[in-house]
């Protein structure tokens, strides 16, 4: 719980902005159990299960939204939260 509202208060918005869309709350949710690792769009895919446009619609929307930051390896996305 104290990793949780640390992380929350690190994050440019509050987590709570999203809680319409289950699918950024289903990033959102995966991230924070992560918070400083890396992930490539297909492996947030795959680990949420989901559909992939959808998560892809999502990542778009969080990394829009500066929730999240977007980092481009050998051609390949890969996506954190936006933390400091």
């Amino acid at each position: 719980m104290t990793t949780q509202i640390t992380i929350e208060g690190k994050l440019p918005q509050p987590l709570s902005e999203y809680a319409s869309d289950p699918c950024c709350q289903e990033v959102l949710e995966f991230l924070k159990r992560h918070p400083r690792t890396r992930f490539s769009r297909l492996a947030i895919v795959y680990a949420l299960n989901n559909h992939r446009l959808y998560t892809e619609r999502a990542l778009s929307y969080l990394t829009a939204s500066g929730v999240i930051k977007g980092y481009l390896e050998n051609n390949v996305p890969f996506y954190s939260l936006s933390v400091e």
